[in-house]
């Protein structure tokens, strides 16, 4: 206490003029001191009425600058017992840079552009809530050193990895830098992960479908080595399986292909105009407008002859001619989530392996009844296949 009253004598006249009545004030000296040594972790401050009386202010002012104290870690205080200096935690270091880095062609980034804004506006709102600087590279994962290495990030967002990137996240893992995934779940790696519910999207889409009488559903995914797209694939065979419909292998075109502009060559040789799903589930919007592209030059209308669902929700989805049924992720969620969950990591916090952000089902024009003809083909066929 005597620190304390001695500390606070030194000020000049004039900033003890303004102190009075200010909790800002009581507040700033305190941390001041705390700041200098001069109270330490332990010490016991003076009562608050001694302080009310020491400021010359209202005891309602001196309650409200404890508090703040008290949210802000400084010190401990509780009922029926005296206020002391809050030891401070290895996991209070202060937090100030974070990396960002994707390894996507131009071309992905060009024409996929959509998904990384969005995940990059969430990733940049959590970064300025908590007051964090952004290192955003574009490159190959091996060289995650030369690219944010020498701007001092403590933590490192990996953008929609690859399985093949195992080895490397684990490396930078062992470096002590710590690693969020977003999105897409790595088995064999232990850094977290933020992703969408994929496989809860795809059982809704499934659902959706099968309620508007569709048994015959094929699936497009052409970068199945992406995990996030590799979980919809494996959804929809288990989905599928677990209503006892029949997938027919030629009805899914898998590839991995990470040039958009090559997405229809994939499927140059898919379906034909006499025998076809009579509904499809796309990995991503890309793909999607490939699908469109073939079943138009097939001569086959959607949703009439085919049905048609999408992962992803941009802007276009909606204004398009028919407008697109749709799973809907939260990427801008996706962004901001992640940055919370590397903070956790780089302070030391126990982070969930698996964050799930739940999809949504947005039903359009896209999506529609098949018609009982097509059934009755089907059933039949069926039953000469068994």
């Amino acid at each position: 206490m005597q620190t304390f009253y001695h500390q606070s004598a030194t000020m000049s006249e004039c900033q003890a003029k303004s102190a009075r009545g200010s909790y800002q004030r009581i507040f700033e000296d305190i941390k001041l001191q705390i700041d200098r040594g001069d109270l330490r972790p332990g010490d016991v401050l003076p009562t608050r009425a001694e302080l009310a009386k020491h400021y010359a202010t209202a005891r309602a002012t001196v309650d409200k600058a404890f508090s703040e104290l008290v949210r802000s870690g400084i010190v401990i205080s509780g009922s029926g017992r005296r206020t002391v200096v809050a030891v401070k935690r290895e996991s209070e270091v202060q937090i100030t840079t974070i990396g960002v880095l994707w390894n996507w062609t131009e071309e992905q980034e060009e024409r996929g552009g959509d998904f990384l804004d969005v995940l990059f506006r969430g990733i940049r709102e959590a970064s300025s809530e908590f007051l964090l600087e952004v290192i955003f590279r574009r490159a190959p994962l091996h060289m995650w050193s030369e690219a944010i290495g020498g701007r001092s990030a403590q933590g490192l967002l990996v953008v929609r990895p690859d399985f093949a990137d195992n080895a490397v996240i684990d490396a930078i893992q062992s470096s002590g830098i710590p690693v969020v995934l977003v999105p897409g779940a790595l088995d064999e790696s232990p850094a977290p992960t933020v992703a969408a519910d994929s496989a809860g999207g795809c059982a809704a889409a499934i659902e959706h479908l099968t309620d508007l009488g569709h048994r015959d559903i094929g699936f497009v995914g052409l970068t199945a080595t992406v995990p996030d797209h590799f979980e919809r694939l494996a959804a929809f065979l288990r989905e599928t399986g677990n209503r006892g419909i029949t997938v027919h292998p030629e009805w899914i075109r898998i590839a991995h292909e990470n040039k958009p502009t090559r997405f229809r060559d994939h499927l140059a040789d898919w379906l034909s105009k006499d025998r076809h799903p009579s509904a499809v589930i796309c990995s991503d919007f890309l793909m999607t407008l490939s699908v469109l592209g073939r079943l138009r030059d097939l001569g086959l209308s959607v949703p009439e002859d085919v049905s048609v669902v999408t992962f992803d929700d941009p802007a276009a989805a909606a204004q398009m001619n028919p407008s697109l049924t749709v799973v809907a992720q939260p990427i801008a969620r996706l962004g901001y989530r992640s940055v919370q969950r590397l903070l956790e990591c780089i302070a030391g916090k126990e982070v969930p392996p698996f964050d799930r952000l739940p999809t949504e089902l947005i039903v359009r024009e896209s999506t529609g009844p098949v018609c009982a003809n097509r059934n009755r083909q089907s059933e039949r066929a069926n039953r000469d296949a068994s």
